[in-house]
């Protein structure tokens, strides 16, 4: 069933809302990243968190402008969606990982109001644009597909660390972790994560609607 136009004007109005968000959140942190230190904006953009935020906001706003004109949102774009929204997600685990090992090795590591948004609480409005926002059937083999911008992501940062000698996370740097084992076990939990992310994401979009399960009563 085809939601109200109404409720299509909301998705569109929410979704350009949390696209200007994101857009604010990556000048701020961008801003309290390089006044709290000597910080490359190069190596600003080369994390994940924010060249993931950044389709992610891309994809809001293809998605407010399709809201705010047809009836449903097309199959492509729900792959989009549920793409972007697992990279997000994973993103916010990483994230709340690091927060929590700092803390329980006695280094806390502190938030600000951007680096949240960006880690928690936009991924969190995708989540919920995902559940309540109607999509359509989503293949199965968009699991395939969600390692393909992180595979392009990992070797550009490993290229790119071998001559500025930085790395966006811990355990891609060949001084902290043991190669090529631990680093390969690192990637293998990173691809589980995602992989078991995306496909919880479209079980979900599978599931019988409420107005589904009243009609087959």
């Amino acid at each position: 069933m085809e939601p109200p136009a109404t409720v299509r004007k909301t998705f569109g109005i929410l979704r350009l809302l949390v696209a200007a968000t994101g857009v604010v959140a990556l000048i701020g942190d961008i801003n309290f990243t390089l006044g709290n230190g000597p910080f490359a904006v190069a190596n600003f953009f080369s994390y994940f968190t924010v060249e993931s935020m950044i389709i992610a906001i891309c994809v809001f706003v293809i998605g407010a402008v399709i809201a705010l004109r047809r009836d449903q949102d097309p199959l492509w774009l729900d792959m989009l969606r549920v793409l972007s929204t697992t990279w997000l997600i994973v993103s916010g685990i990483v994230f709340a990982v690091i927060l929590v090992e700092g803390t329980l090795r006695g280094v806390p590591v502190w938030a600000p109001w951007s680096s949240q948004l960006l880690h928690f609480w936009i991924p969190a409005y995708a989540i919920v644009d995902w559940l309540v926002a109607p999509a359509r059937d989503v293949p199965w083999r968009t699991v395939l597909w969600v390692m393909i911008f992180p595979s392009m992501w990992v070797a550009f940062t490993m290229i790119r660390g071998a001559s500025v000698f930085w790395y966006p996370y811990f355990f891609l740097d060949p001084n902290l972790v043991d190669m090529p084992w631990e680093f390969i076990g690192y990637l293998l939990l990173v691809i589980a994560i995602f992989s078991a992310t995306v496909a919880m994401l479209i079980g979900i979009s599978r599931l019988p609607t409420f107005e589904e399960l009243r009609a087959r009563g």
